[in-house]
C-alpha cells in the first residue's frame, strides 16, 4: 500500500441513506455501493452540517460549517478558499473534478487541474448536437411548479433517451476519461459530482419502471404531525407537498422512481469502479462515497429537504481502502460530511488544518479508536428568502437525543432511539425538561465555539 493513495469522492444529491441496498430499509438496489460498504466502513449515522445544496458541499469542501465561509446562499455564495482539494494539490496529487460544483462560478478552476461537467447548459447542447431530446430535465416544464418561485415537483415521468446518455453517465463519462488520461507521475484525487437522484423524478428505462409502486410503504411519518413548528405549517414545501396530495398513493410512484434514479447512479458507481479495477489501480485508491443530504418525500408533510428531520438530514458515508480500514464495518459512530477533509489528509499522510471542524475518523476505521457513540453533532440552515415561510434553525444531537431551535423560538426535542420517526416532540413534557436544559446549554456552547452569527438570537430566545 503506497503512502499516498489516490483518491476518489464520489458523490450524489439528495440521497437518503434508507436507498442503500445493504441497509435493507427499502427495495432499492444498489449492488455497488453495497460492495463498497462490504469491502470498507459504511458509517450509519452520517449527517450533513446543513440539508441544502451549496453549504453541505462547502462544508465538505472547506472542513468548516458554511456560516464560517459566508456560504449560505444556496445561488450567490462562492467558495473563495477550498481547504481540502487544495491541501492535496499542495500535497502532490492530480485533483480532477467532474460533475456538480454548485460552489461558485467560474472558481473552480482555481482549485483544480481540470475541471468538466458542471454547466448544465453545455450537456444540454451536448444531448441538441446528438439530435436527443433534453436530458436536463428540469427545463421540462411538466415537473415544475406552478408556484414562484418554479421548483422540481414529486411528479415521475419517463425519459426518453438511452441510459449512457444521461446527465448522469455524461458526469461518469467524464470521470472516466480524466482517469485514463491523468499524469500518471502523480497520485490522483478525482472527484466525481452527479446530479442525482435530486428531482425531477424523469428517467430512463429500465430504471423508471424498475421498482413497483406497490411496494412503497406509507412511512409512519407521512404528512403533517399535529403540534408541529409554524414554519412548518408555512412552508413553501409545505404547499408543494399539498399540490401533490395529501394521500400517499400519489406519492407511492415518486418513491419508486427515486429508488430507480439511485439504481441508475449505482451502476454508473459501478462503471468508474470497473475502469480502475480494469488497471490495477482500485486497491491503491481510496474511495468515498457519500451524499449532500437527504430528501423528505412527504415525511412531515414536507418536499424536498432543509429540516433537521431524519429524512432531510442523514446521508450515506462510506469508505473504502483495502490494508488500512476494516471490511464490512458498519459504524454506529455519529460523523459530518466536516470529517471527511481531516479523514482524507490522515490516510493520505497530508498535513490537517487546524481550522477544521470535524475529526479524523481513519482510527475508528481502521479499529484502533472505539466510536465515540455519544459524540455531539451540530447542523444549521438559512431560509433561502421570505417566499420560503421558515425561520432559521439550529440543531444539537447527542446520544440519540436531537433538539431543533428555531428562531421564532420553538424547540423540538426528540428521542430518536425510541421514536426514530420523530412523531413525539418531547419539548413541552415535564418528564423532558432537564434534557431540555441540558441540550439548550450544549447547543448554546457549540454555537459560541463556532462564532455562530445567531448566538446572541438564541441567548436572548431560549
Amino acid at each position: 500500500m503506497t503512502t499516498h493513495p489516490n483518491v476518489l469522492l464520489v458523490m450524489s444529491d439528495q440521497q437518503r441513506p434508507d436507498t442503500l441496498g445493504f441497509r435493507g430499509e427499502t427495495p432499492c438496489r444498489t449492488p455497488h455501493m453495497d460492495r463498497l460498504a462490504r469491502e470498507g466502513v459504511s458509517f450509519d449515522r452520517a449527517m450533513t452540517p446543513c440539508p441544502l445544496c451549496l453549504p453541505s458541499r462547502a462544508a465538505l469542501f472547506t472542513g468548516l460549517y458554511p456560516h464560517e465561509n459566508d456560504m449560505l446562499d444556496n445561488t450567490t455564495s462562492a467558495l473563495e478558499t477550498c481547504q481540502l482539494l487544495e491541501t492535496f494539490r499542495g500535497g502532490g496529487y492530480e485533483v480532477s473534478y467532474a460533475g456538480k460544483w454548485h460552489l461558485g462560478q467560474d472558481n473552480i478552476d482555481r482549485f483544480t487541474d481540470r475541471a468538466a461537467g458542471d454547466s448544465t447548459a453545455l450537456y444540454s447542447d451536448w444531448c441538441k448536437e446528438r439530435g436527443l431530446v433534453d436530458g436536463w430535465t428540469f427545463n421540462d416544464p411538466r415537473v415544475r411548479t406552478h408556484r414562484q418561485p418554479s421548483m422540481s415537483t414529486p411528479v415521475a415521468l419517463p425519459l426518453d433517451m438511452a441510459p449512457e446518455t444521461t446527465n448522469d453517465a455524461y458526469i461518469a463519462d467524464i470521470a472516466i476519461d480524466h482517469l485514463r488520461t491523468r499524469d500518471r507521475s502523480r497520485p490522483f484525487f478525482q472527484v466525481c459530482s452527479f446530479n442525482g437522484p435530486h428531482p425531477p423524478f424523469v428517467i430512463p428505462e429500465p430504471y423508471f419502471s424498475m421498482y413497483d409502486p406497490a411496494d412503497a410503504v406509507r412511512p409512519p411519518n407521512f404528512g403533517p404531525r399535529p403540534g408541529e413548528p409554524a414554519a412548518n405549517e408555512t412552508s413553501y414545501y409545505r404547499r408543494l407537498f399539498l399540490d401533490h396530495g395529501e394521500d400517499f398513493e400519489a406519492w407511492r410512484k415518486s418513491y419508486a422512481v427515486y429508488w430507480g434514479f439511485t439504481s441508475l447512479i449505482d451502476d454508473q458507481l459501478g462503471r468508474i469502479l470497473n475502469a480502475l479495477e480494469a488497471e490495477g489501480t482500485l486497491d491503491d485508491t481510496i474511495v468515498i462515497y457519500l451524499s449532500d443530504h437527504g430528501e423528505n418525500l412527504g415525511a412531515h408533510g414536507l418536499w424536498h429537504k432543509m429540516v433537521g428531520y431524519e429524512e432531510s438530514i442523514r446521508v450515506p458515508l462510506i469508505f473504502r481502502l483495502p490494508g488500512r480500514i476494516s471490511n464490512g464495518l458498519r459504524s454506529d459512530m455519529p460523523s459530518s460530511l466536516v470529517d471527511v477533509a481531516p479523514t482524507l489528509a490522515r490516510l493520505c499522510d497530508l498535513p490537517s488544518r487546524p481550522e477544521w471542524r470535524g475529526r479524523d475518523l481513519s482510527g475508528v476505521m481502521a479499529g484502533e479508536e472505539a466510536p465515540d457513540l455519544g459524540r455531539e453533532m451540530f447542523a444549521m440552515h438559512r431560509p433561502l428568502g421570505d417566499w420560503m415561510g421558515t425561520v432559521p434553525w439550529r440543531m444539537i444531537e447527542a446520544d440519540r437525543k436531537k433538539l431543533i431551535w428555531h428562531l421564532d423560538g420553538a424547540v423540538e426535542l426528540f428521542d430518536l432511539e425510541a421514536d426514530p420517526f420523530e412523531l413525539n416532540d418531547l419539548a413541552a413534557s415535564p418528564g423532558a425538561a432537564d434534557l431540555r436544559r441540558d441540550l439548550l446549554a450544549r447547543l448554546h456552547d457549540l454555537m459560541a465555539e463556532v462564532a455562530d452569527p445567531r448566538i446572541e438570537d438564541f441567548a436572548a430566545i431560549a
